[in-house]
């Protein structure tokens, strides 16, 4: 349900946009007729327009913000938003039950009317009205916190607002000068469900050729391939093999990534910073192949998908601009904000070096033992909140693990759980069996290995690999519940040795090698 009311505020976020986007071309309208005379029929009706489409666009937009911001009113306004959602898939139904005076056009035409986007919003109303009926159901945050700006990284707040008026403004002028161009032309622009179908079609496309550009220059570099994320669609290397999966939540997300990792930890911090760059300079380039395609395609075979491809190049552009802009959307920083970071130096550049350290043994021999324990050290003290400083402590806690230093791995342990415990960090499933297996093994506290286990069952994992096994058989072990332990041992130590010959699988071996001895020792002291 939780998963749910995240994909609802979204959506009410995006309904909200949509909405506003009306009175922003209302408020264009009457700035453009200053000089010019309108008749007050006109006049009359753009204002009533403006008023009833604003009023729509009130109940979405606070019930996107107080959801996300977890206010005391965000129930209120969800099921406000949710009741307005069914009366608007409802509404051709109403035309049709008017007396016949009333109805202008015939009954199997209205009907027609009540298609996608109707029984999609009727769906999701109902859907709204069930996820937020309960009197508890923001008693548990919706949307995670931010977690607060580290210094240094290059964003702000000035910036965060610059973005989203490059983003709105730059979106109503291309729409304007495209519409105004397809009419010269005699070129219509389509309006309703159609136009929310070619936006987020449009802006797929975009991201894909956005994270396209990162690949190409990135495998040219030598870099290797692990993840590429478009919206809900997800392809990562998980145990050493590709694997695709399909988040529904995340289907009005237009965000990408694309996971690459040197083949060399060395490598000049220039290349990552022409990798990074590569993202934006491709949707420049094909912004502006797109808009003489746009340009040129009266009379050509394509003229009919013109509307798509002016959506392509007025968002290509636009994520050109945005994307250099150091922002911070979630718990990625934009290119721009990483190509910063690289040229600042300093604690970032420890950062930097110690990520590429961490991935490149996924594709070399480099094990955790090979990390550069300094530079690690060295960025804790800049970075002691957050999602990187709980990596960073992470990493420090292998790097002596894999030595053999068992309580030096202990303290970093401890230092990672305190760094969760003040940043309140919203983590995914799979983090928290690195969390299960140090309670375990590290700390030996049962209690505490419970706990995590059972945080990360909540979080419904889907994933049930190599590490998941060596956390349940840790907690089973520290329970005293030996054969239960022994049997997941055995599931995940199996996987384990599938894995590819790496330096961090060589690293999962080697955990699964210390796990069996702690159990064995266990068995033959019972058995003594």
């Amino acid at each position: 349900m939780l998963k749910l009311r995240r994909f609802l505020c979204g959506w009410f976020g995006f309904m909200a946009l949509m909405f506003l986007l009306v009175p922003a071309f209302t408020i264009w309208f009457f700035l453009r007729s200053v000089n010019v005379h309108v008749p007050s029929s006109i006049i009359r009706g753009y204002l009533f327009f403006f008023t009833f489409t604003f009023l729509l666009t009130v109940p979405y937009g606070m019930a996107w913000w107080t959801v996300k911001k977890g206010k005391a009113f965000a129930r209120f306004w969800a099921i406000v938003a949710s009741l307005e959602m069914i009366l608007m898939s409802l509404s051709p139904l109403i035309l049709m039950s008017l007396p016949a005076a009333y109805q202008k056009h015939s009954a199997t035409h209205r009907l027609h009317h009540f298609g996608i986007f109707e029984g999609l919003l009727l769906a999701l109303g109902i859907a709204g009205l069930l996820a937020f009926a309960r009197r508890d159901a923001m008693a548990q945050p919706v949307i995670a916190a931010k977690p607060p700006r580290i210094a240094g990284d290059g964003t702000s707040r000035l910036l965060d607002g610059i973005a989203w008026i490059v983003g709105i403004a730059g979106y109503l002028w291309g729409r304007h000068l495209w519409v105004q161009w397809g009419l010269a032309h005699g070129l219509i622009w389509s309006s309703g469900l159609s136009v929310y179908l070619l936006i987020l079609a449009a802006g797929l496309i975009t991201v894909v050729l956005h994270e396209s550009g990162h690949v190409a220059v990135g495998l040219a570099l030598g870099m290797k391939l692990r993840a590429f994320i478009v919206g809900p669609f997800h392809w990562r290397i998980r145990d050493g093999r590709w694997k695709f999966q399909f988040l529904p939540a995340k289907i009005l997300s237009l965000g990408g990534a694309a996971g690459l990792v040197p083949t060399d930890p060395k490598q000049s911090h220039w290349r990552e910073i022409w990798m990074g760059a590569a993202g934006p300079l491709t949707n420049l380039v094909t912004g502006l192949i797109v808009t003489v395609a746009v340009l040129t395609s009266v009379g050509r075979p394509y003229e009919q998908y013109w509307q798509l491809l002016a959506l392509v190049s007025t968002l290509s552009l636009i994520t050109f601009i945005v994307n250099l802009i150091p922002l911070r959307p979630e718990s990625h920083y934009s290119d721009g904000a990483q190509i910063y970071q690289l040229l600042r130096g300093g604690p970032w550049a420890d950062l930097h070096r110690v990520m590429n350290l961490v991935g490149s043994t996924l594709v070399t021999p480099l094990r955790p033992r090979d990390y550069d324990i300094d530079a690690i050290q060295r960025a804790e003290i800049s970075f002691n909140e957050g999602r990187q400083a709980l990596l960073l402590r992470f990493f420090a806690s292998y790097y002596f693990l894999d030595h053999g230093m068992i309580s030096q791995a202990c303290a970093a342990f401890i230092d990672a759980e305190s760094i969760y415990g003040q940043s309140a960090l919203e983590l995914p499933a799979e983090l928290h069996t690195d969390f299960v297996f140090g309670s375990a093994f590290l700390r030996r506290d049962a209690a505490d290995a419970r706990l995590w286990w059972e945080r990360m069952e909540a979080k419904k994992p889907t994933h049930f690999g190599v590490d998941y096994w060596l956390a349940q058989s840790a907690l089973f072990w520290i329970e005293g519940r030996k054969e239960e332990a022994r049997t997941a041992w055995e599931k995940g130590n199996q996987l384990a040795q599938k894995l590819p010959a790496a330096g961090c699988y060589e690293f999962d071996r080697y955990r699964y090698s210390l796990l069996h001895d702690c159990i064995e020792k266990e068995e033959i002291n019972a058995a003594s």
